[in-house]
This record gives structure tokens, sequence and C-alpha cells, in this order.
């Protein structure tokens, strides 16, 4: 099992014997209102999320109806019951059988231990004393020399008290009725079964959900970008991407960071893994609490079956607020590899991303020679100018401006609302610093492919020039540009303080101060490149007449 103390130090030590470098495969499906993962990109962020919404259900499925866990359940029971040992084990056995929906299944092996028995009774010639003197004085041999599947399955106390149970009762006789009439453990059976179900049902399951939905898990692979079954199942069949990661470049703790380890035999987590160190169940069902075992908790997390080998996965994975999704900065972007099949639109607001933020952008390609794969990288010479194709990532970009300035308004709206009722709430900072980032990028890009429209073709000039929405918008987006780095400006120099007065907390601040760089280095990019000329007479034809 994978060691999962949180040593980061120890973490660093096998990220980087495992050469540093993971990848997550991204279907990066278009919507006309956002495109997450190339967002994600844009804010150096992967997305998080609940092993209860993972794509493999038994990443998140409790194996409660093993053994193991049975014998928990039970233990907990007929824990305060007030009966012999050997009692004791008999009924746990039984209610164990019954709740796997085993009964059939325990009565053959008990038919089987009876016959054992009797056949070894006569072959060492002791039929002329009592059965079950001949059992309890005999035990050790009768246990060894037993068949291997009944020693697989039962302890030697286990194996003695099955064989006295059975020793007086007749083969044709055995049932589960016989013996529960036997013991007159009819209403105690009952009453300690729903006890078990109870526990399992009220206190195991919802406490290993609630466990379960406050930890985070981003996924990636070791396998590199040329994995085919990746591109396949994860990247929308090679419609998708495949981002480069350099884990090497980590600095500090961002999660627990390990390789998932595959096999064939599903881990359990016990009731004291989870905190529970007993049950109460009067007058209503509560835990006695104890200090949960996180490192079980994590390893649980890190098995998956062998035939998820080719993922060759390694998880982030973190501890927040239940049902919280969460991003987790990763900014070490090292490529970017584009499908086979990447939506145009998509690729060129990749490969604007990729430009402005100086990542190496591929483009991958069937080998030549046999089943593989190969990659070639991109530069400007590979995107030739099409009209159709840019008119439609023009439309692309006004679509996002669009909805992402509406998003910005209301959640601007919503501060300033809270900041004039007296009650201010940061918690709207984040989101608006996402959308401003959004919104900013988006008009960047906007800004470069209007250019290029105008350079490259003369019929669309008039179009753009006798488009007065157009135009006005493009002034709005300069204003919005001069305001947006002017707040930025005057929040970068009260960040300390609110963090200081609580307002942002500790895991906000860095991210906080990265976005709002972004926005100022944004703004740059965006006032250092010009629109083309006849934005700029329409601009300064305005500016004359005010």
């Amino acid at each position: 099992m994978t060691n999962v103390e949180p040593n980061f130090d120890s973490m660093k030590k096998d990220i980087d014997v495992a050469g540093g470098l993971f990848y997550q495969y991204r279907p990066c499906r278009r919507d006309v209102a956002t495109i997450y993962d190339i967002e994600n990109i844009r804010h150096g962020v992967v997305y998080a999320q609940t092993p209860l919404n993972m794509n493999d259900p038994f990443d998140s499925m409790i194996g409660f109806s093993s053994e193991k866990i049975c014998d928990e359940f039970i233990d907990l029971a007929i824990g305060t019951v007030n009966m012999n040992e050997e009692l004791k084990i008999l009924l746990g056995q039984l209610i164990k059988y019954k709740l796997l929906g085993k009964t059939a299944e325990l009565l053959l092996y008990l038919k089987d231990i009876k016959k054992y028995i009797n056949t070894k009774q006569i072959a060492m010639h002791q039929t002329q004393i009592p059965i079950r003197l001949f059992i309890t004085k005999n035990i050790k041999q009768l246990y060894s020399k037993s068949p291997k599947y009944i020693k697989n399955i039962f302890a030697q106390e286990i194996f003695l008290v099955f064989s006295l149970t059975v020793a007086d009762i007749d083969m044709d006789d055995l049932s589960e009725e016989t013996l529960i009439d036997m013991l007159k453990l009819d209403d105690l059976l009952d009453t300690l079964y729903e006890q078990v179900v109870n526990i399992r049902d009220n206190v195991y399951i919802p406490k290993f959900r609630e466990f379960l939905s406050q930890l985070t898990v981003s996924c990636f692979s070791a396998s590199g970008w040329d994995n085919q079954l990746m591109w396949s199942h994860y990247a929308n069949s090679y419609s998708g991407i495949c981002i480069e990661y350099d884990f090497s470049k980590i600095t500090e703790f961002i999660g627990f960071v390990y390789p998932v380890e595959y096999k064939k035999q599903r881990p359990n987590i016990s009731l004291k893994d989870l905190g529970i160190g007993g049950v109460i169940t009067e007058p209503q069902t509560s835990i006695k609490q104890i200090e949960p075992d996180m490192t079980n908790i994590l390893a649980y997390l890190l098995v998956k079956n062998t035939c998820w080998e080719y993922e060759n996965e390694w998880r982030i994975i973190n501890i927040g607020e239940a049902n919280t999704p969460k991003f987790v900065e990763m900014p070490y972007i090292k490529s970017i590899t584009l499908g086979l099949n990447v939506d145009a639109t998509c690729k060129l607001l990749l490969w604007d991303v990729c430009q402005e933020k100086g990542i190496p952008c591929y483009a991958l390609a069937l080998s030549t020679d046999g089943f593989k794969l190969d990659r070639k990288l991109l530069t400007q010479e590979d995107f030739l100018f099409d009209i159709d194709k840019e008119t439609a990532y023009f439309d692309t970009l006004i679509k996002q401006i669009t909805n992402t300035s509406q998003k910005l308004e209301e959640t601007s709206n919503a501060f300033d609302k809270s900041v004039e009722e007296g009650n201010a709430d940061f918690s709207y900072l984040m989101p608006i610093l996402v959308d401003s980032i959004d919104l900013l990028s988006n008009a960047y890009y906007l800004k470069q492919s209007a250019n290029r429209i105008c350079e490259n073709t003369d019929e669309d000039l008039t179009v753009l020039q006798t488009d007065e929405g157009l135009l006005n918008n493009i002034k709005l987006l300069n204003k919005v540009f001069d305001e947006m780095k002017d707040n930025a400006t005057s929040l970068q120099e009260s960040v300390p303080n609110l963090k200081t007065m609580g307002y942002i907390t500790v895991d906000e601040y860095p991210r906080v101060k990265k976005y709002l760089f972004d926005i100022l280095e944004l703004a740059e990019k965006y006032n250092n490149t010009d629109w083309n000329s006849i934005f700029c007479i329409e601009k300064n034809e305005d500016s004359q007449t005010e």
C-alpha cells in the first residue's frame, strides 16, 4: 500500500522519481457561454471534485458486504448482550451470513463439518466416547486436518463452536429454524439483526459518505501525451486536448499527491478508520467519536481495479467543505497537445491562450509507420487565415464576453449592495476576479481576431466599419480595461489589510494576489496591442467629439 503520510518532502521525492511530468486528458467541448477546460488553463488551476462523482463507481462505493466490516457491525451490536462467548460467536455468525444473504451457504458448511467430524471419530476409533467430548479433546488435530476451504473460512474457535453446535443434530434436521429453536434465539436474533442493519445503513454508510463528500480529487496520468486509450476515453475521442504539467516545479503543499495502486482486491474502511469507536442505539442511534484514521481513508482512494492500469494515474487529494469542488493551483503547464479532431474555434482559442502565456502548443498526428502517435510543435504559419473559421471564433468571443459581462455585473452589484448595507461580503471577490480575467483575456483575443479579419480581407472592412454596435462595444471595452486596471491596482494595495482583517482567508490570499497580477498583465497586453486603423479612426473621432 502507498505510504500516504502527509509529508511534503516525501511526496516531492516520489514525484521526482516518477519523472515529474503528469498529464490531464480533457474533452474541451465547446459551449457558446464558456469553455471550462480553457478557462482553467487561463486561471492556472485544475478542477477537483468529490469522489462521489467519479466516473468509476468503485472509487466511492462502500464495501460494507465484506466479512471484515460485517464482523465490526456485529461485534458492536452483540457486545453488550449477556451470554457466554460460545453463544455470542454462533449468534454473530448467524447474523453475518443472514446479512450477506448466505444463510444457505452457512448450512452447507455446517453439514460438511458434521460429516467430517463423524468420519474422523470413526477413523480415530473413538466412537465409544460422547461426540462433544471427542470434539473438545481433539480440537487441534480435527481443525488442522479439516478441509482447506473450511480453514480458509473459519478460525479454530468458530470451527469448535460449529462442531459442538451440530454434534447432536441429525443431518436431515440441520436447518436455520432448527438452530434458532434449539438455542432459543428467535427474538434476540431478529433484534440484533435489525441493530446491525441500522448500524450499517444509518451510521457507517452515512459517515463514510460524509467523509468522501469532504474530499476532492483531481486525476492525472503519468503515461505521457501519447496514451491512445486516454485520448479515446477522456479526450472526447481525440477531439480534446492533453495538458502536460511539470510537478517538479511545485514548491509548496497543494494537497496529498500520490500514485494510484491497481489491485484485484478492494480495500475496506473500518469503523475505527471513520472515527466510530462504538454505537449507542438507545434512545436513538448515535456515534461514540474517536480520532479518524485519515491515512487509511486516503489509501482507500488510491486503489483501483487492475483494468485501469493503462491510466498510470496519480491523484491530488484535498480535504475541505462537504460537497464543495475545489480549484487546485496548478500553473506549471509545460505543453498542450491538441487532439486530431479538436474543434476549430477551440483550436484558435487555445492557440491564443498558449501564445499569451508562452506555452508550447502541439498538434497530435498519426505516425506513418505503425500504430503510434506523433506530435508537431505549432507555429503561426500553421494557422492559415480562414474567414469562416475566424468569424466563427470572433462570434464565440463576443458571446463569451457578453455572458461574462452579465455575470460580472450581477456579482459586482451584489457585492456593492452588501457594502452599502454595512456588511461587506468578500465571498464575491474571487468570482469577480475570475470573471474579470475571462472578460479581459477574451477581449484581448477579440482585438487580435478583429485585426486579423481587417488585415486579411477587404470585403469585411465595410461591414465592421458600419457595425455601430460593434464599434460601441469596442469603445466600452477600452473603457472597461482602464477601470479594471485602476481597480486592480487599488485592490492590490489593500489585499494585505484585507487578509489581516479576515476578509480574505490564508488559502485565498495567494490566488487573489496572482489574479490581480494577471488582470494588470492582461490590461497591459491589451493596451500595448493597437486596434486596426478603422477602429482607431472611430476612436479618434469619438475623442474629438468629446
